[in-house]
């Protein structure tokens, strides 16, 4: 990270988080390796030690929210680049990655269970003032462009 690993940003973390993802994908996947490398859990100590401070700072669920939209846009922007900028095959792939989750966690909702259950716990949490602040916020942004 650019930053000082006190203070991450959650942009900042998305591209530690997708870097170190990218790497160990590369490793897993490299033809001349004898045989793939020992699990890495890089990933696991970074996001663990990011989600410790975010906490520790009373920021978790802003910033997590945040994280959670930066690794969404960049997946998104990364296959809808991969499937030449095709709409129709891009909306198939969310519409079917959705399913997959559905069907892999047993739950009902088509968008991908965990996601929507994590968003709405903190979207539905009201804050002391009895507001749901920034994010609900973070939330319309994340979700209203796939809405359509």
């Amino acid at each position: 990270m650019t930053e000082t690993t006190d203070h991450p940003t959650p942009r900042a973390a998305a591209f530690a988080l997708i870097t170190t993802a990218a790497l160990d994908d590369a490793a897993r996947n490299d033809p001349a390796a004898d045989s793939p490398p020992p699990a890495n859990w890089e990933i696991y100590d970074c996001l663990t030690s990011v989600l410790e401070t975010w906490h520790g700072d009373g920021t978790l669920k802003e910033n997590s929210l945040s994280l959670t939209e930066h690794l969404a846009v960049e997946l998104c922007a990364y296959l809808f680049q991969r499937f030449g900028r095709d709409r129709d095959k891009f909306g198939r792939w969310l519409c079917d990655f959705g399913d997959q989750v559905a069907r892999t966690q047993q739950h009902a909702h088509p968008a991908g269970p965990t996601a929507i259950e994590i968003l709405s716990a903190v979207a539905d949490t009201p804050r002391p003032d009895g507001t749901a602040g920034a994010e609900r916020e973070w939330l319309t942004r994340l979700v209203v462009p796939y809405l359509g």
